[in-house]
């Protein structure tokens, strides 16, 4: 490369000579006395010398090397990141299978030492009911009843602006359910799943999940309570304004009925430590 430059400067010089200059001031050089013919070919003969070449052929070369040297932060191979998350999956569900096993036998022997105590004299009716009270908030046993029992699925109007309003959100899950726990509901399962002080209810993907369990529409909602109370305020003009707009348009469906008989069952998941 320093030839090369040598060169360059070499024949800048010459014709400068040419030129008969002998001090040379940027500022107040006029560029048209050089003999522009002359300068090409010095250039053209720098582009053809070997030495440029067999620098560019270095620069490229040490790249090279340097890329190929460097490891990749991602796997190449994208089914090597999908076994990963399949295996992930897998161990996941295997886990939580053997923990809602283990709640399972705990709160039969809860429920078997409930009934020795009932048994016992020395234990209060007070007593009693506060244990059933702890159990309805926690949702531990089952519970029978009368109540309500609202559908909700995404809807047959898909227009391609408003997509999202076709389809059944969290969101509205959520609004239902606290709308129903406001007015006086004392137990809530969605898809069988008991709903419990806690219940996440989120969306993942093109799924939602509730208690860590994945559903996909519809959602049948089971509600046990006074069922008048329910109905009304599920029925109201003021509540749920949003759903009721979207069912309105056939957007989505949505339906509610009062029942005399609903049986709810007790929360099967893990509790939180």
């Amino acid at each position: 490369m320093n030839k090369i430059i040598q060169r360059i400067t070499r024949s800048f010089r010459g014709e400068l000579k040419k030129a008969n200059i002998r001090s040379f001031d940027i500022r107040k050089f006029n560029w048209n006395r050089l003999n522009k013919k002359n300068i090409e070919k010095s250039f053209q003969k720098t582009l053809r010398s070997p030495y440029l070449y067999l620098f560019l052929g270095i620069v490229v070369g040490t790249l090279f090397t340097i890329q190929f040297k460097t490891e990749s932060r991602r796997p190449l191979n994208p089914a090597l990141f999908y076994n990963q998350l399949v295996d992930v999956k897998n161990d996941f569900i295997a886990k939580r299978e053997e923990l809602n096993k283990t709640a399972k036998g705990l709160q039969g022997e809860i429920q078997t030492k409930e009934s020795a105590l009932t048994n016992k004299k020395f234990i209060s009716q007070s007593l009693l009911n506060n244990i059933a009270s702890q159990e309805l908030i926690f949702g531990s046993t089952s519970l029978s009843g009368g109540g309500i029992v609202i559908t909700i699925q995404d809807g047959s109007n898909q227009v391609k602006d408003e997509f999202s309003k076709s389809l059944t959100h969290a969101a509205d899950l959520r609004d239902i359910i606290n709308l129903l726990w406001y007015s006086g509901a004392e137990a809530i399962s969605v898809n069988g799943e008991r709903i419990i002080y806690n219940t996440s209810i989120d969306c993942i993907v093109n799924t939602i999940m509730i208690n860590n369990n994945n559903y996909v529409p519809p959602f049948t909602i089971n509600a046990v309570g006074n069922k008048y109370d329910l109905y009304g305020a599920i029925n109201s003009s003021k509540k749920l304004v949003d759903i009721k707009k979207r069912a309105a348009k056939k957007q989505i469906g949505f339906d509610m009925k009062m029942q005399d008989s609903i049986n709810i069952k007790g929360y099967s998941g893990v509790y939180p430590n």
